[in-house]
């Protein structure tokens, strides 16, 4: 597979810059799903929306992703505003914004910015009680600054997006508009990657639509980062669950039992049954790294009478874009004594990550000439 179908999770770093202040990439699958289930609402297509670790509030688009902050989150009240800042970051999308960036700074004087952006850094493996392998992975702020500032014509046109989907939807805006105000201050990183005009909020103050009830899915994945939704139910279950608490009849209104279990689950807490509960979650999100942690649990459990489903998600073409799909498999196949297999991943999944001594490793311990009769998916790698 092609390297740069694992981008984003690509550490950048850019040496001449001297703020190492960073960004840390969340990967949780309720949120991205979450984003799934907007994009139909919105009757847009999917694309990749993740969630960044930071304080500050902001939102950016890296090649064709969405990524916001937590501080983000922490901010806004109404779902319509994310809704509405989410149409906004599409619109750079649709237009080509990020590529149109990038062939201007190649084509300006100084290529050495152009080749730094896309400087690729080393991913950081760390354990993690509930799955075993997880990444650790940060972007520099000021590189983010850098990618993300568009000119004035660009954030035109994404508002112009915006704004017509916000008719069609009848969004509500007067948080938004309330938070562009805001940007003034020079603390906000959205204010230094977008640039604030009277004209968008003059716009913005000719719709007036009424305010939408926020979704359980939307205080739910508040409560989790911020501990500060409308719903104090939740709130407090995810106040509990970071002491250990857990008692999932405190939680009150529709969110499915499957999220709820999840979410100990992630905290390392056991749950009864978790298997099926697991299975029961992967029918209604088709999340592709959610399946790679069923995966490492079913391996983890030793639970080989449900293997077939490891090789029937091996040619998933979602799962294999992910980050740990080489480890994943290579973790697999050593599980199953078929080494010359296992070896042949994590010898790809450490030249993916550019970690020269652990690939030499792997990579000096199968015969090439014997993976296309081992590996019908070899030819994917090529």
């Amino acid at each position: 597979m092609k390297a740069n179908l694992r981008s984003i999770y690509i550490l950048f770093f850019i040496f001449i810059f001297n703020n190492l202040y960073s960004y840390e990439l969340i990967r949780d699958p309720i949120f991205e799903n979450y984003f799934n289930d907007i994009s139909k609402e919105l009757k847009l297509n999917n694309i990749n929306v993740y969630l960044i670790r930071n304080k500050s509030a902001n939102a950016f688009v890296i090649k064709d992703s969405i990524y916001f902050t937590t501080g983000l989150l922490e901010t806004i009240n109404y779902e319509d505003t994310l809704k509405a800042i989410y149409l906004h970051e599409y619109g750079h999308i649709i237009n080509n914004h990020f590529q149109s960036k990038l062939i201007r700074i190649y084509q300006s004087n100084d290529k050495n910015v152009f080749y730094n952006l896309f400087s690729v850094g080393l991913a950081v493996l760390s354990g993690n009680a509930s799955m075993g392998v997880s990444a650790s992975i940060t972007l520099n702020s000021n590189l983010i600054n850098e990618i993300s500032k568009h000119s004035v014509n660009f954030e035109i046109e994404a508002d112009n997006f915006m704004i017509e989907q916000i008719k069609n939807n009848k969004i509500y805006t007067l948080e938004l508009i309330s938070f562009l105000n805001n940007l003034s201050d020079p603390s906000n990183s959205y204010f230094k990657t977008h640039p604030k005009t009277d004209d968008r909020i003059n716009n913005l103050k000719k719709l007036n639509y009424k305010i939408s009830k926020n979704s359980e899915k939307f205080d739910w994945l508040k409560s989790k980062y911020t501990n500060n939704s409308n719903n104090k139910s939740f709130n407090l279950f995810f106040k509990n669950l970071e002491k250990g608490i857990f008692n999932k009849k405190d939680v009150i209104g529709k969110i499915k039992k499957e999220l709820i279990l999840y979410e100990a689950f992630k905290k390392g807490l056991l749950i009864n049954n978790w298997d099926k509960e697991f299975q029961n979650l992967l029918i209604n999100n088709s999340n592709s790294f959610l399946k790679i942690e069923y995966i490492n649990y079913l391996l983890d459990n030793n639970l080989n009478q449900k293997y077939y489903i490891i090789e029937d998600l091996k040619y998933d073409k979602n799962l294999m874009n992910e980050y740990f799909y080489y480890y994943i498999y290579g973790k697999y196949y050593n599980k199953i004594n078929a080494l010359n297999l296992s070896n042949f991943y994590f010898c790809q999944f450490y030249k993916a990550i550019n970690s020269s001594n652990k690939a030499d490793f792997f990579c000096k311990k199968y015969d090439i000439k014997d993976i296309p009769t081992l590996d019908k998916s070899y030819a994917l790698f090529k």
